[in-house]
């Protein structure tokens, strides 16, 4: 369970990274209204590529780090 939750964050992470790749592009990569206090406020696509691109690594490092302390030797019952 632990395992499916961290794929869902590392799915969820790639598609707001996609769907803010073809929103940008079918704005034809124009920055204009990128920063909402500077007129109406709108979701830039930009805005779903950064939080796809900051949720990635965390998601990752949470995979790799579920492995490696399964596949880490247990102590035995007389070692400390």
């Amino acid at each position: 369970m632990t395992y499916l939750v961290r794929f869902l964050l590392l799915m969820l992470a790639f598609a707001l990274t996609t769907a803010g790749l073809v929103g940008w592009h079918d704005l034809e990569f124009s920055l204009a209204s990128i920063w909402p206090l500077g007129g109406e406020l709108a979701l830039h696509p930009t805005h779903l590529l950064m939080l796809g691109l900051a949720m990635a690594p965390p998601a990752l490092w949470e995979i790799f780090a579920l492995e490696h302390n399964r596949l880490a030797p247990r102590p035995k019952n007389g070692d400390r």
